[in-house]
């Protein structure tokens, strides 16, 4: 019985050391692991002489500031805007977009249109795609369609800003073939 009583302390005593001693441990083997450095304590005290002070130049005279004129902002030339072309298509929509180029330069708009609406499956956010299929409804005749497919290439393009005048080029001409001037010089306007 009294064995059984030891039994049972010692067990609790383990189990209270497997709750604690790890943290026992660490608190244990933390401080030893602090980098230690030697103090370096002065033998003997040592009078060094004070740095002697710098004297500067005397600053040159400078002259007040002139006052710039005012430009007013509309006469001010345009910030300059840098273009960042749309990203490239992928292997299969650029071998499309090529076969698209061809067929629609060799007059064959059926064929070129198919090739771009293949392309534009795969890459439907590709602004690029999008402009090159304006330009095949511009040589079919089918004007507002260009405009439309202009318009969200437009809107994919980013910050692209050539690629949106060539968009915007290419309404002008539709909006002119439609009989539509009003529209085509406010297009025009946009493109500067």
């Amino acid at each position: 019985m009294m064995k059984r009583i030891v039994q049972r302390n010692y067990w609790s005593v383990w189990q209270t050391l497997g709750r604690y001693g790890f943290f026992l441990l660490l608190v244990l083997l933390v401080p030893g692991c602090a980098e230690k450095r030697p103090v370096d304590l002065p033998s003997q005290s040592v009078a060094r002489p004070l740095p002697a002070p710098v004297l500067h130049p005397p600053l040159p005279s400078v002259p007040a500031p002139v006052a710039e004129p005012v430009v007013s902002p509309d006469l001010a030339s345009p910030p300059v805007r840098v273009s960042i072309p749309v990203p490239q298509e992928g292997k299969a929509a650029g071998t499309l977009l090529a076969s698209a180029r061809q067929s629609r330069q060799s007059g064959q708009l059926g064929q070129a249109e198919m090739s771009l609406e293949r392309a534009l499956r795969m890459e439907p956010r590709n602004a690029r795609l999008w402009h090159e299929m304006a330009q095949v409804k511009f040589e079919s005749k089918e004007y507002r369609q260009a405009v439309q497919l202009c318009i969200k290439s437009n809107s994919l393009a980013g910050k692209d800003y050539d690629l949106m005048e060539q968009n915007w080029q290419l309404m002008e001409k539709a909006y002119l073939e439609l009989g539509e001037p009003e529209k085509a010089r406010q297009v025009r306007i946009k493109t500067g």
